[in-house]
């Protein structure tokens, strides 16, 4: 009996470490840059049809509640990305 509640309460505490962990994982805002790609799509920019890029969120940059999100083609998502490094957000 012994073994099977140390066995019990060690599950119990790993997980609430993994719970804990992999909330911070998805919920921090101090991570990386997220990204949203898409295929086949129409580049805001220059019109190009091809595989589409958008920064979602980044330090106290946040369009994750855009409710018309433009995509940009690789080449014009560069020159977005310098913009923004511009203005002073943090894009990796």
């Amino acid at each position: 009996m012994g073994q099977s509640l140390a066995a019990i309460v060690a599950n119990l505490i790993g997980g609430l470490i993994f719970f804990r962990v992999d909330q911070f994982i998805f919920t921090s805002r101090s991570l990386a840059a997220q990204w949203e790609v898409k295929e086949n799509i129409s580049c805001v920019d220059c019109g190009k049809v091809a595989r589409g890029y958008r920064l979602v969120r980044s330090g106290d940059y946040d369009k994750s509640n855009d409710a018309a999100p433009g995509f940009r083609c690789e080449e014009c998502s560069k020159k977005k990305t310098e913009t923004l490094r511009g203005k002073g957000i943090k894009v990796e």
